[in-house]
């Protein structure tokens, strides 16, 4: 799978073009129960895992507006809140989500709504960290949907990934 903002495509293992599409973002039906086709997925699993890796080290480009917010508690660990307006060229979940950082200074929650999927709210917890020549990376991350009480829906765990053989070149 290759993914830009404009552009995705997945390709098969000799590297010839199974299925393409422009402008995957304009291809979802943005309803909680539509159906999604693998470019639909290929898209969403690009803009997730950009967003997922560049965060919070693009939070100082231009264009990002970051601003704390309230602590949250987390398991009786005090979380800093930041809450992060994206430039409305980046694509991702939303344009404005929120993270929350434990004492040492890494991302343990991550909270947004999904656009493509019905606005729909999500708490995505990140735990697990190996230390990869001296850079800490998450192995485990678990999405839960955000009930309309502001609870998290712990019976239905949307998204697992787990990432394992972190290397640097």
């Amino acid at each position: 799978m290759t993914w830009t903002p404009e552009h995705v495509e997945i390709t098969a293992g000799d590297g010839s073009v199974i299925a393409h599409r422009e402008n995957g973002r304009e291809a979802f039906d943005r309803s909680f129960k539509g159906q999604w086709d693998p470019l639909n997925l290929a898209y969403f699993n690009g803009y997730a895992m950009w967003t997922y890796h560049a965060a919070p080290f693009v939070f100082g480009e231009p264009g990002y507006e970051a601003r704390d917010v309230a602590p949250i508690d987390n398991e009786g660990v005090k979380l800093r809140g930041v809450a992060v307006r994206f430039p409305e060229g980046v694509h991702s979940h939303t344009r404005e989500q929120r993270f929350y950082f434990d004492p040492q200074g890494l991302l343990r929650r991550h909270d947004y709504t999904v656009d493509v999927w019905a606005d729909t709210p999500a708490a995505h917890f990140i735990s697990d960290y190996v230390d990869v020549d001296g850079l800490k990376y998450p192995t485990r991350r678990s999405v839960f949907t955000i009930k309309p009480d502001g609870a998290l829906d712990r019976d239905f765990t949307a998204v697992t990934i787990e990432l394992s053989d972190y290397a640097l070149f």
